[in-house]
């Protein structure tokens, strides 16, 4: 039962409803001008869930990403996501 109760509390966290239609759509209108879908490491990401919305949100020092918490909520930044990691 343990060994339940602590698998479960490593899969949870990462189970997401997120859409990756949804994702596309967003990533097309708003990030694509600067991310082009065919850059290298762009399409099946290797950040987790959580970085990825942690950068979105925050940016990135000292490279030309901006905050874009004031444009996307969370679930929107998981859907690009769920489009960018095919998951």
């Amino acid at each position: 039962m343990f060994k339940l109760l602590i698998l479960l509390v490593y899969l949870v966290p990462n189970f997401s409803y997120a859409d990756s239609t949804v994702g596309e759509s967003l990533f097309n209108r708003n990030c694509a001008t600067c991310h082009k879908r065919t850059a290298p490491n762009i399409i099946g990401t290797k950040l987790n869930s959580s970085t990825f919305l942690m950068i979105v949100k925050n940016g990135r020092a000292g490279t030309m990403m901006g905050s874009f918490k004031s444009k996307f909520s969370d679930d929107e930044i998981l859907n690009i996501y769920s489009y960018l990691s095919g998951k």
